[in-house]
């Protein structure tokens, strides 16, 4: 643990944003949460807190200085170990949303015997005492984080245990394949040397078939989490940033009518429904670029690497060049949409021979201009990256860890096919196995170590 105290410390933070509002919680959880409250807080009455407080019960009254003089009226409540957010004693202090006051309030406690949480501690010792596995603990973050609907949804089916339920029914899966090697292994007078062969292979199959079904959603899965990165691309002068700033509903990228005035990637984020969007301009892609525009030509093409969506641009009103093919070349293996822009003037692109070398991309028709097909185009951007081929699933990975350790965990499980197959030993085929379970088991935090913790608990604001 990364902290400078003892997981038996009570610790003490500011539970809420900094700065005013009309409500501050103060939080303290750990052994001695209930001793260091009675320090702080008389009731309405005057009188102490009792031995007998009820749990989950709000109490008025006022904290004092150590002087004894009322530092701001508060409404108190106990929550009872196991039957709290860390499953230890928890106490929350409600006062007025003052900076100052809330301040004031973390010291007194912190002289009345607490120690300062570090970031994510309160969420730390959840997982730590049981009470959440570690992706529920880090759907609390994404939570905190979701900036749409879909990554609420998500956030809160993971911090439910839907995804934890599903881990947990296929490390079960795996543990019944390593039982079944075992017992050959360790009873080898009973004649079961891959007698069970076939059904061993059905029964890693299956494990397969079903980590390769939940590794297909981390695309749509990533979506929802941090948003869909959809690239503007096209040659220069096509209309990127006019696009732009239509889809932005601003002028937000400079407009020009000479070529190649956008050189730095723009990235702005605008929400499209139920998703979050990060909106990218990018430089124009052409066959000749000058010198100074390379560096945005290959900042455009690493862009589209990490792209959801490539929105590609075609000027209606100009033949097909060599920029337009090579264009094509470009983005043939990404998702994208095709976009005829510049319908205001005099079109003279065979769109015939563009639909034919864009075969099952949608091609639309706009005017960044005069904004004719603007939401025909942001309804096929939310379709393209809202409704996926895994939108639907009730359970996603939207997580980079989480999806390392689940390939990890397929390619230990091929490799003990393979060798069931080859008809090796139980050993050889036991170890990969052993090692698909860690990494499943790493996921939820079956065995992890403290710097895997530290980096995702890093990730949290102090008093969560």
């Amino acid at each position: 643990m990364a902290t400078g105290g003892s997981p038996g410390d009570t610790i003490s933070a500011i539970a809420t944003p900094k700065g005013e509002g009309g409500l501050s919680v103060i939080r303290l959880s750990g052994p001695d949460a209930v001793t260091i409250a009675r320090a702080l807080f008389v009731k309405a009455n005057g009188k102490p807190l009792s031995e007998k407080m009820v749990p989950q019960k709000a109490y008025f009254g006022e904290l004092r200085s150590a002087e004894g003089t009322c530092i701001d009226e508060a409404i108190l409540t106990w929550f009872k170990a196991p039957k709290s957010y860390t499953a230890e004693d928890v106490v929350e202090i409600c006062v007025h949303g003052g900076q100052y006051v809330s301040l004031k309030v973390l010291q007194r406690t912190l002289e009345a015997g607490a120690r300062m949480a570090e970031p994510g501690e309160f969420t730390r010792r959840a997982f730590v005492n049981g009470r959440i596995d570690l992706s529920q603990a880090e759907a609390v973050i994404d939570v905190i984080h979701s900036a749409s609907d879909q990554a609420l949804k998500t956030a809160t089916a993971q911090l439910k245990g839907n995804l934890s339920k599903k881990l947990s029914d296929l490390y079960d899966d795996v543990l019944a394949v390593l039982s079944q090697l075992s017992a050959a292994i360790d009873f080898p007078e009973d004649d079961l040397k891959f007698v069970q062969q076939a059904e061993l292979l059905r029964k890693i199959g299956a494990i397969q078939s079903s980590i390769t079904q939940l590794l297909g959603t981390y695309r749509q899965g990533k979506i929802f989490r941090e948003g869909a990165r959809v690239l503007l691309i096209g040659k220069p002068n096509v209309g990127k940033s006019s696009l732009m700033n239509a889809l932005l509903d601003e002028e937000r990228a400079i407009v020009t009518p000479h070529s190649g005035t956008t050189r730095d990637l723009l990235e702005e984020s605008i929400r499209l429904r139920d998703i979050h969007i990060n909106l990218i301009d990018s430089a124009g892609l052409r066959d000749n670029p000058e010198a100074i525009e390379e560096i945005g030509i290959e900042r455009a093409r690493n862009a589209l690497k990490e792209a959801d969506l490539a929105v590609v641009l075609f000027d209606q009103s100009r033949p097909l060049d060599e920029s337009d093919r090579l264009l094509l070349c470009v983005v043939e293996n990404k998702v994208r949409i095709a976009v005829l822009n510049k319908t205001d003037l005099p079109a003279k692109l065979d769109h015939s021979d563009l639909k034919q070398r864009l075969a099952g991309t949608p091609l639309l028709s706009i005017s960044a201009k005069s904004l004719e097909g603007l939401e025909a185009l942001k309804d096929a951007i939310y379709e393209k990256v809202a409704k996926g081929e895994h939108a639907s699933e009730s359970i996603v990975i939207s997580r980079e860890r989480h999806r390392s350790a689940l390939a990890q965990t397929l390619e230990a499980l091929e490799r003990a096919r393979e060798s069931v197959e080859n008809q090796l030993s139980e050993e050889f085929v036991a170890v990969d196995v052993q090692m698909a379970m860690d990494h499943l088991g790493g996921i939820v935090g079956k065995n992890f170590d403290e710097d895997l913790l530290d980096q995702i608990f890093n990730e949290f604001c102090i008093g969560k």
